[in-house]
């Protein structure tokens, strides 16, 4: 009977803990409207676009729906004892690696991020040189308990980076011979316990972790998205169960002008043909100097939904809605950023980029959010 009773109570408990997040996401402002945005908000710069605005059962599929839901079931986890709280024996006492992700996106979600919550200039940011391995880092990912996986730009090598000090941690390649696997790869994404890493061809390699020094074998497959363009970033949207696979430079006259974002299901393992954003290149081009944006990088932001794109080239960042809208573009500071080539985000919203070498030491910046947020 008290086994009962304390199921009862748990889940008594772990529904309160439910509402009282959504009143916290929710329930900021009475003129905001359910999407976050205030009703006397200039339509043009809104964080979300409210015009994808959903009904409450398909919203709960969305980026920020999608990080309650997750914090919620870690927290009915923590109160049912299946993540430790470093408290039952000397040895774990003070590793509270385990729920520091927690507790940073318990901070983070409550906060409606966009890309002017950052301040771009080197007084906030973080700077950290890289070891020779990276010269040519060409993708960053996060993982799941937030570590940072990074990639070169010709071998199938992953490299696990500690981000506060700059350091390799770890690395394993991809392969199934002796060597690594040789290409042009320009993008990374983690699902769960699993890789992705995307060529310039469009070519997905999907594999399991490795340990140190492990080599790893690896599916493959051909997208197709080749023949149009060049593939230049990969991000995971989770509410959509797909990889975005982002167009660098056209090759059909028909693309010409355009930066397209290709959806690949990862429950079909393919592309979806009806399903794949393009915007003018004018749109992003029109708020920088010169008249191309190049991206070499994109990423979905884990508070808000956005994708946030880095242009190599312009040294600029951009956030668009998953609809195609430019909410905002951005320069980074020049001399700071040689070429911005990967793009991520921490747990506590933290906005991570990576430059190549070009011929010196590659970098780490980390921007952290910003405090008035």
């Amino acid at each position: 009977m008290k086994n009962h009773t304390d199921k009862f109570l748990l889940g008594f408990l772990g529904f309160g803990i439910f509402l009282y997040l959504l009143s916290m996401f929710y329930g900021g402002d009475p003129s905001s409207d359910f999407s976050g945005n205030s009703s006397n908000a200039d339509p043009d710069t809104s964080i979300l676009d409210t015009s994808t605005v959903l009904p409450l059962a398909d919203t709960m599929e969305t980026a920020s729906d999608t990080s309650i839901i997750r914090l919620l079931a870690d927290t009915m986890a923590v109160l049912e004892g299946e993540i430790s709280l470093a408290i039952h024996t000397p040895e774990t006492a003070s590793d509270t690696s385990a729920v520091r992700p927690l507790a940073d996106t318990m901070a983070a979600v409550q906060r409606k991020i966009s890309l002017e919550s950052y301040t771009l200039n080197e007084e906030t940011a973080t700077h950290l040189k890289l070891p020779e391995h990276l010269e040519e880092i060409s993708g960053l990912a996060m993982t799941r308990d937030n570590r940072l996986l990074a990639h070169n730009d010709e071998r199938g090598v992953v490299f696990e980076i500690d981000y506060q000090k700059g350091a390799i941690a770890k690395a394993f390649q991809l392969t199934d011979m002796k060597n690594p696997v040789a290409s042009d790869f320009e993008g990374i994404a983690t699902i769960g316990d699993q890789i992705y890493l995307v060529t310039s061809s469009g070519r997905l390699y999907e594999c399991r972790e490795g340990t140190a020094g492990e080599s790893v074998l690896f599916n493959v497959y051909t997208t197709g998205i080749g023949r149009d363009c060049e593939i230049e970033g990969l991000a995971y949207d989770e509410s959509k169960r797909a990889l975005l696979l982002m167009c660098k430079d056209a090759r059909s006259a028909d693309m010409e002008g355009q930066l397209a974002i290709y959806h690949w299901s990862i429950d079909e393992k393919q592309i979806r043909k009806d399903a794949h954003t393009v915007i003018p290149v004018i749109e992003f081009s029109q708020h920088i100097k010169g008249k191309k944006f190049q991206p070499s990088g994109i990423e979905r932001h884990p508070m808000s939904g956005n994708y946030f794109i880095v242009a190599a080239r312009q040294g600029a960042i951009a956030e668009i809605t998953p609809g195609g809208k430019v909410i905002a573009v951005r320069e980074f500071p020049a001399q700071w950023h040689r070429q911005v080539e990967g793009i991520t985000f921490a747990a506590d919203g933290t906005l991570i980029v990576s430059d190549e070498g070009a011929g010196k030491r590659a970098r780490l910046t980390l921007y952290p959010v910003s405090e008035n947020e």
